[in-house]
């Protein structure tokens, strides 16, 4: 077995906010931050209405959407980050929400 970073789960948080993440669309950010939400690591997503309010290209000007975490929960948000960029997340073309697989 693989020897994997201790999750920091049952932690409590410590230091600033990092990001994590930069995004274009804001249900890009809000997905991965849920992501994170569900591994335990706590994130904020930060500009979200900054991109609707000055129109599409606001975002470019502020640097995109930003998806933060606390300093100590940084490495394994990194992990989940290279998984999720990695299409480790990603629905199977297959996947039926009823729960049906023809």
């Amino acid at each position: 077995m693989e020897d994997q970073p201790e999750p920091s789960q049952g932690r409590p948080p410590e230091g600033p906010l990092r990001i994590c993440a930069r995004f274009l669309r804001a249900p890009d950010a809000e997905i991965f931050a849920a992501r994170l939400n569900a591994e335990g690591i706590v994130a904020h997503v930060m500009d979200a209405n900054t991109v609707y309010s000055d129109g599409f290209a606001g975002g470019f000007g502020t640097g995109g959407i930003r998806v933060m975490v606390p300093e100590s929960q940084m490495p394994d948000a990194q992990r989940v980050l290279a998984a999720f960029n990695a299409g480790e997340y990603a629905i199977d073309e297959d996947f039926d929400p009823n729960g049906y697989n023809s």
